[in-house]
């Protein structure tokens, strides 16, 4: 390298000097803006690496503080997602605490409705066998529970008491196949024995195929097990099969829709009454009263009221009947609804004139007489002599024209 300097030294020096003068000349020459040349050499030559340092820089920062930031927002729902669990815990706690206040409201609204002497206990366990349940209660001999006695809730029965321990006891359910309790139901009287079928239903044996049990009757306990007193809700029907001498009659026990977790145990039975069943509701809507037409003043049947109740000379078929039986028994001098048994009705087959037709003729002045048969007959005129004087006329007896050929009108 130095032997290519020192035999191109005078070119080299000759390219420095040319260099340094034209940097000299760059460094005196002013563009348009009064920049010097040099200055806008350098700055365009500086300008791509500052802008990729920049960039550099720029993403650098934005990334750690992406990071950050991700990383805070994820220690916050770390944190808002523990409170939420906590929330919903306590929420489900508030839950059962409502959930158990209520129960216990419903045991002793249940318990001081009933006059039997009953005792509260909760279960503490469940033993489900082969077609089998029964509940494990945490009363026994130490609070006075004998083996024997019913066990309810405010929904119906559950069962009766299988074991006794000293602070435990064995419940028998209704589901199983082993329990039995005397029912009756509520609304045909149907009485019949209840056992359980191990599936959550059960059957009632022993009714006559000549009751009736109404689709969906309660049934309650008639008190003749001797276990249960009578007048406890024990079951509902779910289907009934007629047979020439028992019925064949599944039902759904009451106590068996929701798992019990208090129970009463009925201590001292008393019997009471099965509650008569509530009466569907009949009520029926009633439209307004239809628009009735505008009066006019003069107008001859404003104010009439006719038999239906209308007003107007509003009259139907119905109407026009009622008036010609009306005319017809006043006729006869016969009033509706005071014959007793065996009197004679009135003739419906005579002819009842239109109102105009009675009455007298105003045009000529003679009257006539109207008969038993309705039908008006001509009075006749009083005879006139030579001499002016008038003659009496002579008595006409009464006749009743022969009733013409009609169809029977039937009586009201």
């Amino acid at each position: 390298m130095e032997s290519l300097f020192y035999r191109y030294r005078n070119i080299t020096v000759l390219l420095v000097a040319i260099c340094a003068q034209l940097v000299l000349v760059a460094w005196q020459i002013k563009g348009d803006n009064d920049v010097p040349l040099l200055r806008v050499w350098a700055i365009t030559a500086i300008t791509p690496a500052a802008s990729l340092i920049e960039n550099a820089r720029n993403s650098t920062t934005g990334f750690f503080g992406s990071y950050f930031a991700l990383r805070d927002a994820r220690d916050q729902a770390r944190r808002f997602r523990s409170e939420a669990d906590k929330l919903q815990i306590e929420n489900q706690l508030l839950k059962n605490a409502l959930a158990e206040a209520q129960r216990t409201e419903a045991l002793l609204g249940f318990q001081s409705r009933t006059p039997s002497r009953m005792l509260g206990a909760r279960v503490i366990g469940t033993t489900t066998g082969a077609g089998a349940k029964s509940l494990l209660i945490d009363k026994g001999s130490q609070s006075g529970v004998r083996k024997g006695m019913a066990v309810v809730t405010p929904a119906g029965i559950i069962g009766k008491i299988l074991a006794v321990y000293p602070f435990a006891s064995q419940v028998l359910t209704v589901s199983d196949p082993g329990f039995a309790a005397g029912v009756e139901s509520q609304i045909n009287h149907a009485r019949g024995i209840m056992h359980g079928l191990g599936n959550g239903q059960a059957r009632v044996d022993y009714v006559p195929g000549s009751q009736k049990v109404d689709p969906g009757e309660l049934f309650y306990t008639s008190g003749e097990d001797r276990v249960f007193p009578k007048g406890l809700p024990a079951a509902k029907l779910v289907s009934s099969k007629e047979s020439p001498t028992y019925l064949e009659i599944f039902v759904q026990p009451l106590g068996n829709e929701s798992a019990p977790e208090e129970v009463l145990v009925i201590v001292d039975p008393v019997h009471q009454e099965i509650p008569e069943a509530t009466a569907p509701d009949s009520s029926v809507y009633l439209g307004p009263d239809p628009p009735q037409p505008a009066v006019t003043e003069g107008d001859p049947n404003a104010g009439a009221v006719n038999p239906a109740g209308g007003r107007g000379g509003q009259t139907t078929q119905a109407d026009k009947m009622f008036e010609q039986y009306k005319k017809i028994g006043d006729a006869q001098n016969f009033k509706y609804g005071e014959g007793g048994p065996g009197s004679a009705p009135p003739n419906f087959n005579i002819k009842v004139p239109p109102p105009s037709a009675t009455g007298t003729t105003g045009s000529t002045g003679s009257t006539g007489s109207t008969g038993a048969s309705g039908i008006i007959r001509p009075v006749p005129k009083p005879a006139t002599s030579a001499t002016g004087t008038v003659a009496p006329a002579s008595p006409v007896a009464p006749r009743l024209a022969p009733a013409a050929a009609s169809p029977a009108v039937p009586q009201p």
